[in-house]
């Protein structure tokens, strides 16, 4: 049986464990031994920002801010989705450390371009005024829930509001978690979001599905 290498470790911005682990040629971002993201997954993040991504295409400057950055599958979609020259893609990361590791350890590196910024502070704080007039909004919630500090929640009244401020009128906010969830799926309807659920398989050939939220501020409507 072969190891399991220990590359990296670090500490999460809310002062948890992070370690970057390669086994037989995958690699593995674990936190306490609970894994947090892996670099042969990320079918349903990728499907997700493609959703996500569909009704900023004709954009001229599209801003896509991904709270948590795992592995860079979710960047890597809208890279390949928004091809705006002035497209920007703000990931808030789990640590400060990660890009360094992804860049220096993947065989691909799915930060390599100029449209991709990084802000470090906390994915789980409300985004600044300065976030305001976003088209989108990404997060892994699994994975959020993983690093999250005690008693933070992602359906609190108080983030989904601010997250709804943030974005402009037919902004998105695109989740993708294991399971479904009722109570979140209620209070962003009580926030004002317009919501739609679908599953999609954990990876091309699974069985396993994850489920997608696409929550909308209002209609959409396309610039001239």
């Amino acid at each position: 049986m072969k190891p399991r290498n220990f590359i990296e470790q670090s500490q999460s911005c809310t002062q948890l464990p992070l370690d970057l682990i390669e086994h037989d040629g995958r690699y593995f971002l674990e936190c306490s031994g609970n894994q947090i993201d892996a670099s042969h997954l990320g079918y349903s993040n990728r499907m997700l920002v493609e959703l996500v991504a569909k009704p900023f295409r004709p954009a001229r400057q599209p801003r896509i801010v991904f709270l948590g950055l795992g592995f860079g599958h979710s960047i890597i979609a809208a890279r390949e989705a928004l091809p705006q020259q002035k497209a920007s893609f703000v990931i808030l990361p789990e640590s400060s450390k990660l890009p360094d590791w992804i860049s220096k350890h993947l065989p691909t590196d799915p930060l390599d371009d100029e449209r991709v910024y990084f802000d470090h502070r906390s994915p789980f704080e409300p985004l600044s005024e300065e976030f305001s007039g976003i088209q989108a909004v990404v997060a892994d919630l699994d994975h959020l829930n993983t690093l999250a500090p005690k008693g933070w929640s992602f359906a609190s009244s108080n983030f989904l509001t601010i997250l709804n401020e943030r974005l402009k009128h037919g902004g998105l906010l695109g989740l993708v978690m294991n399971r479904p969830d009722p109570a979140l799926e209620k209070e962003l309807r009580k926030t004002g979001f317009e919501v739609v659920s679908d599953l999609v398989p954990l990876s091309g050939k699974s069985k396993k599905n994850r489920t997608l939220y696409l929550a909308r501020k209002g209609s959409y409507q396309r610039r001239h």
